[in-house]
């Protein structure tokens, strides 16, 4: 068994490969460029080059493993059909895809054309399905909730199935490690609770001892502000796609398949805030 980790520099890729380098299970962590990567992450982990725009880099990358956990990563012309193909040559024998909640009902984004492809494939899969990552708190959000205090997001009224992403890490990696038990299911990752921002507002003021508030603003008003303070109009809409959902109240469902799959029940937002209450500060 060898596993091939994309995503390795995300949120969730980096955290699959610590589970993973954990239990001794061998694996090599795909990165666009390797000397960045061994800069960054040193010698820990073994890298390979993998750029899904150039197709020259798939043999090499697919070179002596057996498993993939497969992200969609930023980019242009992503030639996923054709690295598809080459990991059905290689012989893969299973493929983890990190996908979206609810994807099922929306065939206008990436994921939902990814995980047709992968069935297509008739690769072994598993698609491990993320509710709200709680880890946005400590992404794109931090640096107004460190200098204004604020969450600033349009997302309106609408409760949200918030996810750690450890825990969607933990079932993509269990899934590789056992991918008999796994082959071809279709896990919905989520919290135990839908909140709203109001309350993650004051759960953050209560844990971090500092007063936060959500502000609720418009998709005008955020989009004002955001040009303002000069952000990338592209990554602006992505934002309010990611958002758009929780404002429609389309984002509230919870599911329990990440205790089906562990035995345990899923972190918290307390939890969440607690471990990581240092950023916000």
């Amino acid at each position: 068994m060898k596993i091939l980790v994309t995503g390795f520099t995300g949120k969730v890729g980096l955290q699959v490969a610590n589970y993973l380098n954990a239990k001794d299970i061998p694996i090599v962590c795909a990165v666009r460029n390797v000397e960045k990567a061994k800069a960054k992450f040193g010698d820990e982990y073994e890298y390979v080059n993998l750029d899904f725009s150039d197709s020259s880099t798939f043999d090499n990358a697919l070179e002596n493993v057996d498993r993939i956990f497969l992200m969609y990563p930023p980019g242009e012309n992503l030639l996923f059909d054709t690295f598809l193909e080459k990991a059905k040559d290689k012989g893969i024998k299973h493929i983890t895809y990190l996908s979206l909640k609810d994807v099922q009902f929306m065939p206008f984004i990436h994921h939902y054309k990814m995980e047709k492809l992968i069935k297509s494939s008739k690769i072994p899969y598993t698609f491990v399905r993320a509710g709200y990552f709680m880890q946005n708190l400590n992404d794109f959000l931090r640096k107004e909730i460190q200098e204004r205090q604020r969450i600033f997001v349009p997302a309106g009224k609408g409760k949200t199935s918030f996810v750690d992403t450890r825990d969607l890490a933990e079932v993509s990696a269990l899934s590789l490690i056992d991918e008999v038990k796994h082959r071809n299911q279709i896990y919905v990752i989520t919290g135990n609770k839908a909140l709203d921002f109001f309350e993650v507002a004051n759960i953050m003021t209560e844990i971090i001892g500092v007063k936060i508030e959500y502000t609720n603003p418009s998709v005008k008003e955020f989009n004002n502000y955001m040009s303002e303070i000069g952000v990338e109009e592209g990554f602006v809409n992505v934002v309010v796609g990611v958002h758009m959902p929780t404002k429609l109240g389309l984002a509230k469902g919870i599911k329990h398949d990440y205790e089906k799959v562990t035995g345990k029940k899923p972190t918290n937002i307390g939890q969440y805030i607690m471990d990581f209450k240092e950023n916000w500060i």
